[in-house]
Parts: C-alpha cells; structure tokens; sequence
C-alpha cells in the first residue's frame, strides 16, 4: 500500500472514530445533559470526539494537498474541496458552540448531526476525483 493510499485509509478511520465518539457522547447527553446544570461538556468521550475531529482534518487537509501536488485542479475537485472544508468548518463551530451553551439546543444538535453527513460526500469526492485525476 502507497503512502498516500495508508493516509486516506487512516483518514477514514479518524473519521470513523469520530462519528462513534460522537454517537456515543449523543447518547449519553440523551441520558443525562450537564448543560441542563449550566456545566460544560466533560469526559473522555467529549475530548476523544473533540481531538479526533481535529486530527481528521489536520490529516485530511495534508493528504489532499499531497494529492493535489502535479495534478491541476479542475471546477468540480475545487468545489469538492471547499464544500467539504466549508461543511467541516460548520461541524467545528456547532460543535463547539453545542459544548459552551448553557443550555441544550437541539436545533445547534441538529445541525451538527445533518453537517456529518454532508461533510462526507464532497470529501469523499474531493479525494476520488484527485485520486483519478493521478492515474
């Protein structure tokens, strides 16, 4: 396996732990919210889902620009990477301001689960279309 294959191998499990990390802090907010108190976020889950998220896109970001070097990009490689960075942007910043509310708000939750799943299609795409485009 290619050095690039294994990063974008290794991405996809970040971002697998990732999805997890957070389906499993979403169900234990659903049985006990500390915001509720007017605390923050706490445990290991939170600060795992918090660093993986992070790590996945430092990855992420490095291994499309490592795709990117030699291959000119075209209209839909740009608009899959900045969609996908757009939507990743989006997922931080709820995420974030869903760990800082002093209340639940299942509107900022909503957003935060509906952008993981649109933060995958162009990211995705982004890298099926450099990789293609370097055969």
């Amino acid at each position: 396996m290619r050095a690039g294959a294994s990063k974008i191998v290794v991405v996809g499990l970040l971002f697998l732990m990732t999805l997890l990390s957070g389906l499993l802090l979403s169900r234990g907010l659903r049985q006990s919210d500390p915001r509720l108190s007017g605390q923050p976020f706490a445990g290991a889950a939170f600060t795992v889902h918090k660093f993986v998220a992070l790590a996945t896109a430092i990855l992420l970001g490095v291994t499309i620009r490592n795709l990117h070097k030699g291959v000119q990009f075209g209209g839909i490689e740009w608009m899959a990477v900045i969609l996908g960075g757009l939507f990743f942007l989006l997922m931080f910043l709820s995420g974030g301001l869903q760990s800082v509310a002093k209340t639940a708000n299942g509107s900022l939750r909503l957003v935060h689960e509906v952008a993981a799943l649109f933060t995958v299609v162009p990211t995705l795409g982004a890298v099926w279309l450099l990789i293609r485009s370097r055969r």
